[in-house]
């Protein structure tokens, strides 16, 4: 069961805006979406759902398309351009009193050791920056030793691996092992075009997620039901996040 929403449901016209932003990332239209961010603002809308519900939906489905090989790489580019052109305009009237805000807990988000690839990391990244959490980005090729020294340094903090290769996906499941084994308070989630969530169930991460604000709600489930823990309990032991 996911966590409720911290946004009240959408009236006619935010869902008329929300369409606005939706559309706006997927053809790259920068100004249609100038124009519906400063609607937002001038209505005080709630700038989490216009984020979440327009912006990052939008770019849900531009991945769905790079998926299914509608889009390809320049097509991808523009609509993140797009994307980030509403984002940087509703950033600054965001109220951080839901979310992530609400859960003291740190991030470290990195692509894998030989992963060059990070449009997707950097979509997690901006949705968790968005919702409040504390981000640190290690950018792409990073290596396990790195991932484990600043999970150590951090203590217990959520860590997202990004693989988009499937060359590089028991590199995956080698930094979950170290991980475990050096650093058990973190709280694990991997993903990526080679790892689904099922997937990184079975290498022994505490989670996984098929999208960026899909990985933001599973990770405050999963840090909802271990936020008063010391660390991570083990499978026999773990509480049900289902």
């Amino acid at each position: 069961m996911n966590p409720p929403k911290p946004w009240p449901d959408p009236s006619p016209v935010d869902g008329v805006l929300l369409s606005s932003l939706k559309k706006g990332v997927i053809e790259y239209d920068e100004v249609a979406i100038e124009s519906a961010c400063l609607t937002i603002i001038n209505r005080s809308m709630d700038t989490y759902m216009a984020i979440f519900e327009g912006l990052v939906a939008g770019m849900d489905e531009v991945g769905r398309l790079f998926d299914c090989q509608e889009y390809f790489v320049p097509e991808l580019l523009m609509c993140a351009d797009a994307l980030y052109t509403g984002l940087n305009m509703l950033k600054p009237h965001i109220k951080h009193n839901a979310g992530g805000a609400k859960i003291k807990r740190d991030v470290i988000i990195g692509a894998i050791e030989g992963d060059i690839h990070d449009i997707g990391k950097n979509m997690v990244k901006m949705v968790f920056d968005t919702a409040g959490f504390t981000v640190l980005d290690m950018g792409r090729d990073t290596s396990i030793d790195r991932f484990v020294r600043e999970a150590v340094k951090l203590e217990s903090p959520l860590i997202l691996v990004s693989c988009m290769m499937s060359t590089c996906k028991p590199r995956v499941e080698k930094l979950i092992r170290k991980l475990k084994k050096d650093a058990p308070g973190a709280i694990i989630m991997a993903g990526g075009a080679f790892i689904g969530p099922e997937d990184s169930i079975s290498m022994g991460a505490h989670g996984g997620a098929n999208n960026a604000h899909s990985a933001l709600r599973e990770a405050i489930r999963m840090l909802s039901a271990v936020n008063k823990m010391d660390s991570i309990p083990d499978e026999q032991s773990k509480p049900s996040i289902t």
